[in-house]
């Protein structure tokens, strides 16, 4: 059964609304109120999907256009050489070229991919996702009935779109629950990330930003840059942008601009945290 067409690839549609699912929260944001984040909590006893049926409802968004950013704990990422065959080829091909590569049988799965910078030794990459084709299913039927889905895509890519498109830049992200990630992106396109352990203290409300040592921080900072530009051959970022807790953003930017002789830009507001950016992103993706 065909579930989204290329569900990494949204159809141009108007009258979109976003939707970002994590574990614990959805977060929906309108295009005609682009300023107004919605959050609602999956509560003890939801699931996922009835607390999103519930949202469409209590916001009267039935008969419109949905644009769904999937958290990480639905899809896998797996990088691999680029099969040599025609790009439409690659598409069916994809299971075949995984079935080594995945935990469970690849006719469970849905595959899309994206290509990537050309390696070291100048051989084409790409970056191919993978979700489970039941979770997705039931997903798409849930929400059929109420709303035009017009595209399911990826947290890590929908979060790139959110960069003006020609940047080249470097980007600090850290959601509540999840590991601070650093991401490399060059003309809204997702070239390399890397989790950065031992900061989820960032997420208590109880700590003061005084209470932070960030020398790990840069250090960490600086070897992913060295392994980005070094090893990968990726072209260092021009600017920098963070997605940060609000309280420890300004403690964070001056300690980098210290050691990195560059400002970063901050991409959250008072409407807009870290969690609202994939919303942000998926919608940008549907008006490119």
């Amino acid at each position: 059964m065909e579930l989204v067409p290329n569900w990494l690839k949204p159809r141009r549609t108007a009258t979109a609304v976003g939707v970002y699912i994590t574990p614990t929260h959805l977060m929906a944001i309108d295009e005609l109120l682009p300023l107004e984040v919605q959050e609602r909590a999956i509560n003890k006893g939801d699931t996922m999907i009835t607390a999103l049926k519930a949202l469409i409802t209590e916001q009267q968004w039935q008969g419109r256009r949905l644009f769904i950013a999937l958290n990480r704990h639905w899809y896998k990422q797996t990088q691999i050489e680029k099969p040599t065959m025609p790009d439409d080829e690659l598409a069916q091909a994809l299971p075949f070229c995984m079935r080594d590569l995945v935990e469970m049988p690849v006719a469970n799965l849905l595959f899309d991919y994206i290509d990537l910078p050309p390696g070291p030794a100048g051989q084409e990459r790409i970056a191919v996702y993978s979700s489970e084709r039941e979770k997705v299913a039931q997903l798409v039927q849930a929400l059929t009935p109420l709303c035009d889905i017009a595209t399911i895509g990826v947290d890590e890519l929908a979060i790139a779109n959110v960069l003006e498109p020609e940047v080249r830049g470097l980007l600090l992200h850290k959601i509540p629950g999840q590991e601070l990630t650093l991401t490399f992106i060059h003309q809204r396109q997702w070239h390399f990330s890397r989790t950065i352990r031992g900061f989820q203290a960032l997420d208590d409300e109880s700590l003061s930003a005084e209470q932070f040592v960030f020398d790990n921080l840069l250090l960490e900072l600086q070897r992913s840059i060295d392994y980005a530009v070094g090893q990968l051959k990726l072209t260092a970022p021009d600017k920098w942008y963070l997605a940060l807790p609000q309280r420890v953003t300004p403690a964070i930017t001056s300690a980098i601009s210290q050691v990195f002789d560059i400002q970063p830009e901050s991409l959250t507001t008072k409407q807009v945290s870290p969690m609202s950016l994939p919303v942000v992103g998926i919608l940008k993706e549907g008006q490119m």
